[in-house]
């Protein structure tokens, strides 16, 4: 699909593929609450792993939390096998280079000051001084916490010792999980990839990205030349975005069927879960009411409910999971902050799921008492 953006051309490819699910399912794994997810199980599925696995594995989080930047230059096919084994192929240094180098942090120069660290196995305050400034420059409007940045530079003094482990780890992780859980996952994602390649073919882009992140509104696009679509059982409902290079957007989206659960054998569906608990609290129906009537930002909602902004933006995450509410992103380098206004379809597709869940149990109760009189002779 080619589209045209204002003075430019852009082209909207869809990659679909596994792999892609075998990072972010480590993301929701190591920060359930983000997501939506139960706690205590995510910590079960993490238990099958090896203590050291699950520690090498939670040491660069920070840095290597969701690297998908890795798979779009992956040959076919986009499995987690084809993953582990190009990142086998590289040496331990250069592994941890490629899973941490997003753009953004090339681009301002941290993964050079990492890679020097690397080289010499040890780090120094001026490393961090200037490892504060070069992140403060390429992402301003997200602070970084001294601790992280510390954390991040132990992990690049030891880098070759835990590229080695990292590796270790990741086949420890798809050996007693992953390699099922890919079997499971792959005709939810397939499915994803045709439902999306059909709505390319009539909807603008804006409008296209709308759909598949369930509420997220872009006034203008990022500046890019290809946008990467690409579906992801685990990351649902929330969206991904990031750029590859300066030509490159990737956009990793929530591809798990409405009527379906994280939690394999699990017959409640997580979004109708998430929905009900959502509409529970008094504080979230209230926003929902105002941004029913017009959109507004998150400064506004806390004057008018008489609440901290952060509090607020934490009741705007749970409404965000559910897709009851339309973020509308400002234009790129913008001023303004983001518009929150009700999302009429979220509302409707959760009357959906319950009144099918609830269909749903009409008949298995019905069947049960047909079974049963017919076990009575009746």
């Amino acid at each position: 699909m080619t589209e045209g953006n204002g003075d430019r051309t852009t082209r909207v490819t869809l990659d679909v593929g596994t792999a892609y699910d075998f990072f972010t399912s480590l993301h929701v794994l190591f920060e359930p609450k983000k997501f939506g997810v139960r706690g205590s199980w995510a910590s079960g599925m993490l238990a099958r792993l090896s203590a050291k696995s699950r520690d090498t594995l939670s040491r660069p989080m920070h840095l290597v939390s969701s690297p998908v930047h890795l798979i779009p230059r992956l040959p076919e096919p986009r499995s987690a096998e084809t993953l582990l084994w190009h990142l086998a192929q590289r040496d331990p240094i250069e592994l941890l280079q490629d899973l941490a180098s997003a753009w953004y942090l090339r681009e301002c120069g941290c993964t050079s000051i990492l890679s020097d660290v690397a080289e010499r196995g040890r780090w120094t305050e001026d490393d961090r001084m200037r490892l504060a400034e070069a992140y403060r420059s390429g992402m301003p409007e997200k602070p970084i916490r001294d601790e992280v940045l510390t954390e991040a530079l132990d992990v690049w003094a030891d880098a070759e010792e835990l590229g080695e482990a990292y590796l270790a780890a990741l086949r420890d992780y798809y050996d007693v999980f992953f390699q099922e859980e890919e079997m499971r996952i792959r005709p939810a994602i397939d499915a994803a990839g045709k439902r999306i390649a059909g709505l390319a073919r009539t909807l603008d882009l804006p409008d296209l990205i709308e759909e598949i992140s369930a509420g997220l509104r872009f006034e203008d696009l990022p500046a890019a030349a290809e946008y990467i679509l690409a579906p992801s059982f685990w990351i649902t409902p929330l969206l991904l975005r990031m750029r590859i290079d300066a030509d490159r957007m990737l956009f990793v989206f929530g591809a798990r069927p409405a009527n379906d659960s994280v939690v394999p054998g699990e017959t409640v569906p997580d979004g109708l879960v998430r929905a009900l608990k959502v509409l529970s609290d008094p504080t979230r129906l209230k926003i929902l009411r105002l941004v029913a009537k017009k959109p507004m930002g998150a400064a506004e909602l806390a004057r008018s409910l008489r609440l901290r902004t952060p509090t607020v933006l934490h009741h705007i995450h749970g409404l965000r999971l559910s897709g009851l509410i339309q973020i509308r992103m400002p234009d790129e380098g913008a001023k303004q902050r983001s518009l929150f206004a009700l999302r009429p379809q979220g509302v409707q597709t959760v009357m959906t799921m319950l009144d099918a869940f609830l269909d749903a149990s009409d008949r298995t109760a019905a069947g049960n008492e047909e079974d049963t009189a017919s076990a009575n002779g009746g």
